[in-house]
């Protein structure tokens, strides 16, 4: 249901009437809007105070009341003799009141898959957003064209471009008139096109357009639309729509513009080549003009995302599959917030590709009737519809959504055809026979086996160096006619019996896995197996058929704008955080130092200097103690430091790895784009030497498929835009939220019961936004029973909370910040503000200057002095240099000392053309020049860090422990630069303000790839080769000296390492592989 509306309040009843206390207790009253009317209009749609804070107070998104809570706080306000206290009772019925009058439905769905779920009314939703004057304001409605700037997915291909025409925004009102596409138009030169796609660019609106031309076809003077011929058309261009041209096309002698004959594909414009017009009915035009009866109609592309979490607390997993959603059409500061975030669905039962099916109906309907909401903006009604732009989620949920057979199949790959290790690829492999098949010491490794164990094989050289090579590059894409072929392709095979097996070898073939599918076919292997003879097998197998729905696929296909091989973006929490960084790091933690070193680690990260970064303090015991338990936050703190605090533990090219990966995360990052050209080469660059790099410490590395997905981001970013935009870190904190409203219910009906919390927080948050809705005596049918006519929605019928509740809110942030409604934030408030020196109160007589001790730039970035800056100099095409600020000035009795602003800032300017060759970034050195700028020409805060490699730096120095905020005696040792402490290094490896960062980046220098791939498989060779040697010699010994002492046979008995694989630790509680003098890889799902 579309709109919001309220209904007249229900009188209590007469036993709700004669509750109250005794004569000592708080006063109790019939709680009836008719009682008190101004008092009813204050507190609008509430009927006073304390009914509305309680109602705000259990149903805030993050609230988490349960019905107990809910009776003790109750309590506590009748012992304090608060009057009109409502009970719980009335307290339900206002509830359900409210959230059927002006909140989201919950709907039910019997899942194909046999679950019974829940999901909140998407169109409802989307109806808020466009009623909330807290959103619409920001939402943009059709793709923009920056040229080579992308800061915004509207600015990306796959909006502007790619998106079906039918999923864009349809219309465009000109002077008070409507342009639609697929509807001729006349220009004001009189020529004649149609609109395939409306876009901005400077304010002003294009359209990608086809020439018309006026041919005769069989006698009929009409029109042909020449689609090999694209113009691109100005709104200032446009003369009349097809509405107009109905009334007046004698004027200009042309055909009745719904006289469309065809089009022509190609340029042979022959009449033999044209083709029937199918777009629209050319009599009626486009339908969404009748739909919208002379009102707007505008398309919501969404960002639709699907996760697991636990609904406990505890270690237990407790698994929820939830789909949640943002508008697209906001900007990125709006949609990493939560208050932007929209709650669909969960259901511990129902697998993601069940429940999708209920959100996908949802999604075709609203696309196929519209959405009627009120547009805040504008005070009048219009026409939504959603689209979704792409899928968001981790790589599990990716090859889920794509039908795919995950990370660890034969071709791993959701978007290519890149191939991995294959067993049955005799050609290039040979067997290795496994040290289980020998019998005794006579048996030699080159003697075929006769246990009939499973024989396992090694990878030859060429095996590996083609499968190497090619995990580097990009494969053949996939694409979504391709896969539904295959699929089909699955059906028919099933429908043969005894064709289980056969199906699983094609899976493995092609990667191809629907899951939705192998439910159905699971039905129809079971329902011959115990029939005895081909007949009666077949007869069963025949009425099985029968049974099954007519579709029995992923209901993504029915998205028809989307391709799931393409449309999932690669998410860079999951690859690259939670991916390279974590591998890396618990290696280097795991493998790469020891106890000493480990020491010296946490110390060293405990004095690092994170000015700059954005963080807190470094905890090295955290991050060196509990590295298989961190977080992405502490990953990202870690991808910012690590070559400063690790550079003589490892070897170089383990070393050299890290450099690669800390010059591609930031760019990774980057929240604008200026040039995505430049932009695309550079980040491929940065990819490719990343592998490279990683290849010459080990091509071990490349069985974890998330160093080939990331090739793919590239591509992405310029589908999508920058890559925080698809990052997941908001999503993923959103998990809390769900996580919370299942510890805190009964657990009976989980599904329901969480989509009906946030349904409605939904409301309270839709309420206290000052959102729009329709009370429901003013509508002449309820709304559950019809969809609003949009002569229904008239202004005066759209009411908004009374001033009450917004004073509530207004007179206290609490609630805002629950709801994350807060209009001017304080770091906002905060901008440009200096802090003066400590123990300085203010100017002494005749004083005239004053300093301060740190300002807060105008991004944000808080600078003290001694920091090191970026610096846009006033005059126009030079180039932004490195500062350091020394002072902070403010002449007293200038209206900026009187608002703690600084009149100027001296800086002294920074040297960075030269390089340190060993962290490939800028050397720092000071100029001893110096200017004075106002804080406008600072544009971010820089982190730079001491070189201590060249100086030899020590832990020479200590600072005190704290414990419960309070500084003991207790001594920790840090490193103390006694040696240069100006020889400082720019840290470009950091992330945030990477766009200044970035142009002050020493570029890696190209490697030859066939020769580092080359060199890492032979060295993998010889190392295998001198593992299998010294294993044998191992275990040859260990047989000898057994034979000598106890004579128990060639098998050892224990807990150790063994003799059957020695390379295969055990008990450590992980799958990994481990090779002497290398690394242990963790080859764990969890890791996958």
């Amino acid at each position: 249901m579309p709109v919001c509306f309220l209904p007249t309040f229900i009188a209590p009843s007469d036993q709700e009437i004669t509750e109250q206390f005794s004569d000592h207790g708080p006063r109790k009253r019939a709680r009836t809007n008719q009682s008190n009317t101004g008092l009813s209009e204050e507190w609008f749609p509430w009927e006073d105070k304390i009914t509305c804070s309680l109602d705000i107070l259990m149903h805030l998104p993050r609230s988490v009341f349960s019905r107990k809570q809910l009776d003790l706080f109750l309590w506590l306000l009748r012992i304090n003799d608060v009057d009109d206290v409502p009970s719980t009772k009335s307290l339900k019925t206002l509830n359900k009141i409210l959230q059927n009058s002006c909140g989201v439905d919950t709907l039910a769905y019997d899942g194909k898959l046999g679950h019974r779920y829940h999901v909140n009314n998407m169109a409802q939703i989307l109806a808020q957003e466009m009623c909330n004057p807290k959103v619409r304001p920001h939402i943009h409605f059709y793709p923009e064209d920056t040229g080579k700037r992308l800061d915004e997915s509207r600015q990306a291909e796959r909006w502007l471009k790619e998106l079906r025409p039918e999923e864009t925004t349809p219309m465009v009102r000109v002077r008070e008139d409507d342009y639609y596409i697929y509807e001729p138009a006349l220009l004001k030169d009189l020529s004649m096109c149609i609109p395939e796609r409306w876009f901005t660019r400077n304010g002003t609106f294009f359209a990608r357009a086809w020439k018309m031309e006026i041919r005769v076809v069989d006698g009929v003077w009409g029109w042909v639309v020449r689609k090999d011929i694209e113009l691109e058309v100005s709104e200032h261009q446009l003369a009349k729509s097809f509405a107009s041209l109905e009334k007046e096309f004698e004027r200009y002698r042309v055909p009745h513009p719904s006289l469309i004959h065809g089009y022509f594909p190609k340029e042979e414009s022959v009449i033999s080549s044209l083709l029937p017009w199918k777009h629209t009915n050319p009599v009626l035009g486009n339908r969404w003009r009748t739909l919208a009866k002379g009102h707007r109609v505008v398309s919501l592309p969404l960002w639709m995302y699907c996760d697991d979490t636990s609904g406990n607390i505890s270690k237990k997993w407790n698994e929820h599959n939830s789909f949640l959603f943002t508008l697209a059409g906001l900007p990125r500061e709006h949609t990493a917030k939560e208050y932007n975030i929209h709650f669909l669905c969960t259901s511990n039962l129902a697998p993601p590709l069940e429940m999708m099916d209920g959100v996908v109906s949802q999604t075709e309907v609203a696309q196929r009737d519209g959405i009627w909401a009120w547009d805040s903006e504008h005070k009048e009604p219009i026409l939504i519809f959603p689209a979704v732009l792409a899928l968001l989620g981790d790589n599990p949920m990716h090859s889920e959504f794509a039908c795919h057979i995950g990370l660890r199949g034969k071709f791993f790959c959701r978007s290519c055809w890149v191939k991995g290790s294959d067993a049955e690829d005799a050609g290039n492999i040979f067997p290795n026979i496994d040290n289980d098949s020998r019998q005794n010491n006579s048996s030699t490794p080159t003697q075929p086996s006769t246990s009939r164990k499973r024989k396992k094989y090694e990878e030859g050289y060429s095996a590996m160096l083609d499968r190497v090579s090619a995990f580097v590059k990009l494969g053949e894409p996939r694409n979504k006619a391709q896969t539904q072929r295959t699929l089909d392709s699955y059906f028919q095979k099933a429908t043969i019996i005894g064709s289980k097996t056969e199906l699983k070898k094609a899976r493995t073939q092609t990667g191809i896995k629907d899951t939705v599918q192998e439910f159905h076919f699971e039905k129809l292997f079971s329902s011959y197996k115990g029939k005895h003879g081909p007949q009666a097998k077949q007869r069963a197998l025949d009425a099985a058929i029968a049974e099954l729905p007519s579709d029995i696929t992923s209901p993504v296909w029915r998205l028809q704008g989307l391709d799931p091989h393409q449309d999932t973006p690669v998410e860079i929490l999951h690859v690259v955080l939670l991916g390279f960084i974590k591998y890396f790091w618990r290696d280097m933690v795991r493998n790469q130092v020891n106890d000493d070193q480990k020491i010296l680690l946490i110390q060293r990260l405990n004095s690092v200097d994170v000015r700059g970064l954005g963080i807190s303090q470094l905890s090295g015991e955290t991050l060196v103690n509990y590295a298989g338990s961190l977080t992405g936050r502490d990953f990202r703190t870690i991808a910012q430091v690590a070559p400063f605090v690790i550079i003589d533990m490892v070897a170089d090219d383990v070393f050299e790895a890290w450099l690669a990966l800390s010059k591609l995360v930031p760019l990774l990052w980057q929240p604008i784009i200026n040039d995505i050209d430049k932009y695309s080469r550079t980040v491929e660059h940065a990819i490719k030497n990343f592998l490279l790099k990683t290849a010459q410490w080990t091509c071990a590395w490349f069985n974890k498929s998330k160093f080939h997905i990331i090739l793919h981001i590239p591509a992405h970013i310029r589908r999508f835009g920058p890559a925080i935009l698809f990052a997941t870190e908001s999503f993923e904190s959103f998990n809390a939220v769900i996580r919370a409203k299942s510890v805190h219910s009964n657990r009976q009906a989980p599904s329901r019961d969480i989509a009906m919390a946030f349904a409605q927080g939904n409301r309270v948050r839709h309420l206290l936004s000052g959102g729009y809705f329709i009370p429901a005596h003013l509508l002449s049918t309820p709304l559950n029973e019809t969809l609003p006519r949009p002569e229904m929605l008239v202004p005066t019928n759209w009411r908004t909370v009374g001033p009450g509740p917004l004073h509530l809110i207004h007179a206290d942030q609490t609630v805002q910040n629950y709801l994350g409604l807060l209009a001017v934030s304080e770091r906002t408030l905060s901008l440009g503000i200096c802090i003066k020196l400590p123990g300085v109160l203010g100017a002494s007589a005749g004083q005239l200057y004053v300093t301060g001790r740190e300002v807060c730039l105008l991004n944000g970035d808080k600078c003290v002095v001694g920091q090191h800056v970026i610096v846009q100099p006033p005059r126009p095409n030079m180039p932004t240099f490195i500062a350091c600020l020394r002072e902070i000035i403010q002449q007293v009795g200038s209206q900026n000392h009187d608002n703690s602003r600084p009149d100027g800032l001296l800086l002294e300017t920074v040297d960075s053309s030269n390089t340190s060759t060993k962290f490939q970034m800028p050397r720092l050195q000071y100029l001893n020049e110096w200017s004075f700028v106002p804080i406008s020409d600072l544009l971010c805060t820089v982190n730079t860090q001491h070189d201590c490699d060249t100086n030899k730096c020590t832990t020479s120095g200590f600072r005190y422990v704290y414990q419960e905020r309070v500084r003991t005696q207790r001594r920790a040792p840090i490193v103390q630069h006694i040696k240069n402490p100006d020889d400082l290094i720019l840290n470009t490896a950091q992330m945030r303000d990477a766009v200044h960062l970035q142009k002050f980046r020493i570029p890696p220098a190209v490697l030859d790839e066939p020769a580092v791939i080359d060199a890492s498989v032979r060295r993998m060779i010889d190392k295998r080769k001198k593992s299998k040697e010294d294993t044998e010699k191992e275990v040859s010994g260990q047989a000898s000296m057994r034979g000598h002492s106890r004579g128990r046979g060639a098998r050892a008995r224990g807990r150790g390492r063994g003799i059957d694989n020695p390379t295969r630790a055990r008990g450590h509680g992980r799958s990994s592989l481990s090779m002497p003098g290398e690394l242990i890889l963790d080859f764990s799902a969890s890791n996958v």
